[in-house]
This record gives structure tokens, sequence and C-alpha cells, in this order.
């Protein structure tokens, strides 16, 4: 039990040094809390909430894991190399193609209402 508690522990670290350090996780939860503001405004379904909840822990997931990859590359060396700008590229590609599963469903899920 004492194993998993400390799991547990390493993974609040984790949030708190990505909540208080680091710049796009912060301005990643500011855009999941104003889609979530505007599902609340807009009465959402449970099923709308599941999807823009889905799509809010996508985006998060994935700019905290592109924040990693940037600081083990930058970790193991501080040189510029192409072969290090091609995977923090592809690290960012990957949170680009999240976002823009999150926009689409936002409109899918949202720009309806709105037109009532």
């Amino acid at each position: 039990m004492k194993w998993l508690l400390g799991r547990f522990k390493y993974a609040w670290q984790g949030i708190r040094w990505g909540l208080l350090k680091d710049k796009s996780i912060r301005f990643q939860l500011l855009g999941g809390a104003l889609a979530a503001l505007a599902a609340y405004v807009l009465d959402c379904s449970l099923w709308e909430w599941l999807w823009i909840l889905l799509c809010i822990t996508l985006v998060i997931v994935a700019e905290t894991l592109n924040s990693c990859i940037e600081r083990c590359v930058d970790y193991i060396s501080l040189e510029r190399d192409p072969r290090a700008k091609v995977i923090k590229d592809m690290a960012a590609a990957a949170v680009m193609i999240v976002c823009a599963f999150a926009l689409i469903s936002a409109i899918v899920i949202m720009v309806p209402k709105l037109m009532n």
C-alpha cells in the first residue's frame, strides 16, 4: 500500500510542478476552463460534457507529454542539433493535432447551440 501511495505522491508533485512552472500547461488549462464555462452556459447534455471533458483531458495530457519531451531533449544536450529540433517539432505537432480535434469537437457541439 505504501508503494501505491508513493506513486500518487509523485504524480501530484508532477501536477504541481506543471501548474506552477509550465506556462504552456497553464495556458491549456485556461482554455479548458473556458471550454467548461461555455459548456455550462450553453447547457450541454451529459454526453456533450463527456466529449468536452475528454478533449480537455487529451489536450492537457498532450501538452504535459510535450513539455516532458522538450525537457528531456534539453537535458540531454543544450547544443543545437537538427535531430533535437525534429523531436521537439513532432511533440509540438502532437499537441496541435489534439487541439485541432478539440476545436472541431467544440464547433460540432457548441455552434448549433449558439444558432438557436
